[in-house]
């Protein structure tokens, strides 16, 4: 009988199960997709105090010859060891080290790189002088552990390695984030819009739709539907105002509440202005939406129009362009065409669950 394999999990904060944000989901599901495929899966988080004693001992255990087939880490938004409160524990090397002696026994290590935001000049709008020439330099000091330390780096993108510093280009594979199937109850066809739009994120400077909504607003047959939260949404709505028809419909719903949305829509929106950061950046809503089989509008010059394009999971046109309004009157008027790649997506949305994500790592690291 084969023992089950086993791989080390490891993150230098602690797993919130309840998290809300793409930032805290990814590792929780991550984690989760390792044991889901079948390993025995040694975790490593939590606070300093816990992980130096957590560490201490699975050194040791390493050292008495247990076998490890890999080790996978993600990274905080913030430097390693300050994604959390500071106290007399609090390491900045310690889990790098870590890492480090894992790969020196012969461990292969894969880490995921979460975000490059602190490389880019708006990073000097988000934190003061002097904190945030302090936090950058910590930034590129985690960088050069990681190439000391000889690991493996994942990206959600390829199109983010030309952003990161120190690196070698050879280290970087792309990990983007998974999904979930879900098969929801969709709602009776009469008496409704052909086209009915769903699209469920931010409305930020990142985030910017106003050439999209003031396509839609108005167009016969196509309704959309914007999810966002209640103070973002009173923060920007003075920009919408003008452009906001009776076909458009701003709700403030999470977590289950979405279900019914996602039921009700046939296709889902990214059709974003294409600013540099969506160049590489890859929304969690991306897969959300294909996992509940809905296929999605896109814009190209971004990573999810690319990645739209090359899945044939979509539609992928310019922001603002008339050819986006050409589409939405063309899957209006043909609903066949938008029957078929929703099929098309219902199949291959299987290829990019978090199980999917999981046996990709154990391929790169232990295959």
């Amino acid at each position: 009988m084969n023992e089950q394999p086993v791989m080390i999990f490891h993150v230098a904060y602690r797993l919130n199960p309840e998290a809300k944000s793409a930032s805290g989901i990814r590792p929780v599901k991550m984690r989760q997709a390792f044991e889901d495929i079948g390993y025995r899966v040694i975790e490593i988080s939590g606070r300093h105090p816990e992980r130096r004693e957590q560490i201490a001992r699975v050194r040791k255990q390493i050292e008495n010859g247990l076998r490890v087939d890999f080790v996978y880490s993600e990274s905080a938004t913030a430097p390693t060891g300050l994604g959390e409160p500071v106290t007399r524990a609090t390491s900045l090397s310690r889990d790098i080290r870590f890492l480090r002696f894992c790969k020196r026994a012969g461990i292969p290590v894969g880490l995921f790189y979460r975000d490059i935001y602190w490389n880019f000049p708006i990073y000097t709008e988000v934190l003061r002088w002097p904190m945030y020439v302090v936090m950058r330099m910590l930034h590129r000091r985690d960088l050069r552990g990681y190439r000391r330390a000889g690991i493996d780096i994942y990206l959600p993108s390829m199109e983010m390695s030309q952003w990161v510093p120190t690196i070698d280009r050879a280290r970087f594979r792309e990990l983007p984030p998974g999904c979930e199937i879900r098969d929801g109850a969709p709602a009776p066809e009469s008496e409704r819009a052909p086209l009915r739009l769903l699209y469920v994120g931010g409305l930020s400077d990142n985030y910017r739709m106003h050439e999209s909504v003031r396509a839609i607003a108005g167009r016969p047959g196509v309704t959309l539907t914007i999810c966002t939260r209640e103070a973002e949404w009173k923060l920007r709505e003075p920009e919408y105002r003008e452009m906001m028809a009776p076909n458009i419909h701003v709700v403030h719903r999470s977590g289950d509440e979405l279900r019914e949305l996602y039921d009700e829509a046939n296709a889902c929106l990214l059709a974003v202005e294409p600013i540099v950061y969506w160049t590489f950046a890859v929304p969690v809503k991306l897969f959300e939406y294909l996992g509940n089989g809905k296929p999605v509008l896109a814009s190209s010059g971004s990573y999810s129009g690319r990645f739209v394009r090359d899945q044939s999971v979509g539609w992928t046109v310019d922001y603002g362009s008339a050819e986006f309004a050409e589409t939405l009157d063309r899957l209006v008027e043909r609903p066949e065409e938008l029957e078929a790649v929703t099929e098309w997506v219902r199949k291959v949305r299987h290829d990019h669950t978090w199980q999917s994500r999981a046996r990709q790592v154990v391929a790169d690291l232990a295959g």
